[in-house]
């Protein structure tokens, strides 16, 4: 019964993440690449771009066949960055700020949940793993007694 638990618990982590729209950045002038969870490139994302404590888009276009997009910034503040993926069941919005510092150099960006949290859920995945392995090896030194 724990197995067939904690195997069905592994099994729903990993689809957790099967939707869903992954951002990174790159110096230079301001390059975005979107990608879906298993890293291949979204191609035709609409990206918006907003510059710092403004309203109205900076720029807009579409990310290209490698899921690449790119713009320069024109001045450094907080700039937003609004991504609209479709698919065939909805739109896949993402919203991020990029800042830019007095050198138009990225100085920060917000990562994704799953970037933030990698570390502790793979912590987790392997304290998981190790208590499940104890847990079988006594249930196996009981069933010989």
């Amino acid at each position: 019964m724990i197995l067939r638990t904690l195997f069905l618990s592994l099994l729903l982590s990993a689809t957790v993440f099967a939707h869903g729209v992954f951002h990174n950045i790159v110096d230079g002038a301001v390059a975005i690449r979107v990608t879906a969870p298993n890293n291949i490139a979204i191609d035709n994302a609409k990206i918006t771009i907003y510059a710092p404590e403004s309203s109205l888009p900076f720029t807009k276009g579409k990310t290209d066949l490698n899921g690449n997009f790119a713009f320069v910034p024109d001045s450094h503040g907080k700039w937003r960055v609004d991504i609209d993926v479709p698919s065939d069941h909805g739109s896949h919005l993402k919203s991020f700020h990029v800042t830019i510092d007095e050198n138009q150099k990225v100085k920060e960006f917000e990562k994704t949940p799953y970037d933030r949290y990698l570390n502790i859920i793979s912590a987790l995945g392997f304290l998981f793993g190790i208590f499940g392995i104890i847990s079988l090896l006594k249930t196996r030194k009981k069933d010989t007694n």
